[in-house]
């Protein structure tokens, strides 16, 4: 399951109290180091396992703390990872932000970028922090 950015906090609880109806029980949380994404895993008395995603408030360091959309408002998202996109007459470019596609550059120039070093550096961080905090499961 997945709530809808748009409707938040309502949609959050809606989730929870279908959970609630269904019996639902969470076993365990999978976050991914990194990125906003994360997920918790339910059993159904059926002994099925459902999952409800949601996002993690995330922001890099350096590249969101000064960026116009870094608010709950613009930035509901945060960040999400890299996501590779074509582009039309030169081909391949990674970019970290749907709001900032000025950030986007072509793979040959990320790899070497500082914007590549911020994310790797605050992976590894913030993977060192989730584990040091008992996280069921992260990546």
């Amino acid at each position: 399951m997945l709530n809808s950015l748009d409707d938040g906090k309502s949609s959050i609880n809606a989730i929870f109290r279908i959970l609630d109806d269904l019996k639902a029980v969470p076993i365990a949380q999978y976050i991914t180091a990194g990125v906003s994404g994360s997920r918790t895993a339910y059993r159904l008395p059926s002994g099925r396992i459902i999952y409800f995603k949601q996002i993690r408030p995330v922001r890099l360091p350096k590249t969101c703390n000064n960026c116009r959309f870094n608010n709950e408002t613009d930035c509901q998202e945060g960040y999400y990872g890299v996501r590779l996109y074509r582009a039309q007459n030169s081909g391949y470019q990674f970019g970290v932000c749907i709001q900032r596609m000025d950030l986007c550059m072509p793979i040959e120039e990320f790899v070497d970028s500082d914007l590549c070093k911020e994310i790797v550096n605050f992976r590894e961080s913030e993977y060192h922090q989730l584990t040091r905090g008992g996280h069921t499961d992260v990546h």
